[in-house]
């Protein structure tokens, strides 16, 4: 990217732009052409939105982003765990072996490729040294694609055994059949979940019944903010260190103000996040939703979302402290170049643009999103999930290499090689290198506890809404639309897909 940026010089015709997801999240396609195409993001690692140098897109992550900028990215939370570093972790439940799984056998793995697979291919290898069995990754492709490559395999019987599903997708499979209900190998191998954060398994469940295990999870892909310390320093903007908890007291007027004050020449303040999970951070705080929690009908005329989504595009068009959208902005370079103050991403801001990028140029740190006037952060809990086909012959094998990749020290090297959010037990997410080798895993655990469940529309067509929302709020980004006359033309299309038959 070129080193002499300047607002004026992000505006572009439009034209679509695609932007990797999946939390968190590796390899999305592009959506069609919009008004205004959106900005490259930092790169956010496999799942995920995710979000490591690998492709995002939580996201559990959500497809690519077209028209508007984007930093890609019913269950009953948990209690909160304290962020302590020096907390002990939870013992993981001793893990019965798999009925049936013997070595010999042959099983196939699916992912989004990209990141994702890579991490898979070293995992089928360290799982066949260990138990026998060989799994052989295919990808499928990025999404959205992923999705519909998933069911033709499933209608003419060649679908893997175990299949990589986020939330964003899951629940359609599950409800079309597609996935193997999970309950009966939990109870044939006495599984035990007690280890396993409640509202993630119940994530993971539709009707009562589970289908997937949480192999990876975070809240959101606009969670955190990435923050250049000496910049914002040198602006007069100080308190802030590499802890997280430094950023914990922040508030969006507190944002403004460094963003404000670091804006200048070729360097803007803050980077806001606008994908669906990245909005329900924000206007969450506010207390707005995009939908009733039953997912059928649309909230999006309340004070609070329009209270929201105003201060979403005041960063752009009246305070002027972010980029223009342009496709060939890459937010993590204009971050890991001291050309951005501050970028609004997720979990996989800690390694994307990563230590490797920034080096020694300035320090940094990553803090969670700022609470908003309902004194809370909006959140969506967001889990990529590992799945068993239905159509599998081999299920006790699947189950065997499911229960491997969640087992505690193996995902904990996955995570910190950013290769994963983390799985959602207590035993990973407690576990003391990811608290202290990690910049803000600590603070990510109580807001991982204390997420709200997953949103999405009644008919699972959340693919379809999140693509959506990237695109239908260009002009209000760009200053040619009110907050009111934004939501007013979005309304349509998302009742639009609201209006569709349950997907299938």
């Amino acid at each position: 990217m070129k080193s002499n940026l300047s607002r004026r010089a992000f505006l572009v015709a439009a034209s679509g732009a695609a932007t990797a997801l999946l939390a968190a999240c590796a390899g999305a396609a592009a959506p069609t052409a919009t008004p205004a195409a959106a900005p490259k993001p930092a790169e956010k690692p496999a799942e995920p939105t995710k979000p490591a140098a690998a492709a995002a897109a939580p996201t559990n992550t959500p497809a690519a982003a077209a028209a508007a900028p984007t930093n890609t990215a019913a269950a009953k939370p948990a209690e909160a765990t304290k962020p302590a570093a020096a907390a002990e972790p939870t013992k993981p439940a001793p893990a019965a072996a798999a009925p049936a799984a013997k070595p010999g056998q042959e099983i196939q793995v699916a992912t989004r490729g990209g990141s994702d697979g890579e991490t898979m291919e070293k995992t089928a290898a360290r799982f066949l040294e260990k138990n026998g069995i060989k799994v052989t990754h295919v990808s499928y492709g990025g999404q959205p694609e992923y999705w519909a490559k998933v069911k033709a395999m499933h209608t003419t019987k060649q679908a893997a055994d175990v299949i990589w599903a986020s939330t964003g997708g899951l629940y359609g499979f599950a409800s079309s059949g597609l996935l193997a209900e999970l309950d009966p190998l939990v109870k044939g191998d006495k599984y035990d979940l007690e280890d396993y954060v409640k509202a993630a398994l119940d994530t993971c469940s539709l009707n009562g019944k589970l289908y997937a295990m949480p192999w990876g999870g975070h809240p959101g892909e606009g969670a955190s903010v990435l923050y250049n310390i000496d910049l914002l320093s040198k602006a007069g903007v100080s308190g802030l260190t590499e802890d997280c908890m430094s950023f914990d007291g922040w508030t969006w007027d507190k944002v403004i103000d460094g963003a404000t004050k670091t804006t200048q020449g070729d360097t803007f303040g803050f980077m806001p996040a606008t994908s669906f999970l990245s909005l329900t951070n924000t206007i969450g705080g506010f207390g707005g939703e995009f939908l009733n929690p039953d997912g059928k009908s649309l909230t999006m005329d309340t004070p609070e979302f329009k209270k929201g989504l105003q201060l979403v595009a005041d960063f752009y068009s009246r305070l002027k402290v972010a980029p223009t959208p342009d496709p060939k902005l890459d937010t993590g370079e204009l971050f890991a170049t001291g050309k951005l103050a501050m970028l609004q991403t997720g979990y996989w801001g800690q390694f994307s643009p990563g230590p490797k990028a920034i080096a020694d140029k300035f320090k940094w740190g990553m803090g969670l999103v700022p609470k908003g006037p309902a004194g809370k952060r909006g959140s969506s809990l967001t889990i990529n999930g590992q799945t068993i086909w239905s159509g599998s012959q081999k299920k006790e094998a699947a189950w065997s290499f499911v229960k491997f990749l969640m087992e505690p020290d193996q995902n904990v090297e996955i995570v910190l090689s950013g290769g994963s959010r983390p799985a959602l037990r207590k035993s990973v997410l407690e576990n003391p290198r990811l608290m202290n080798e990690m910049k803000s895993h600590k603070c990510f655990v109580p807001f991982l506890n204390a997420a709200e469940p997953w949103k999405q529309p009644a008919n699972f067509r959340w693919e379809e809404f999140s693509q959506t929302v990237n695109q239908v709020f260009a002009n209000l980004y760009l200053g040619k639309d009110t907050v009111d006359q934004a939501i007013a033309n979005a309304k349509q299309k998302f009742q639009a897909i609201l209006d569709k038959p349950v997907d299938k």
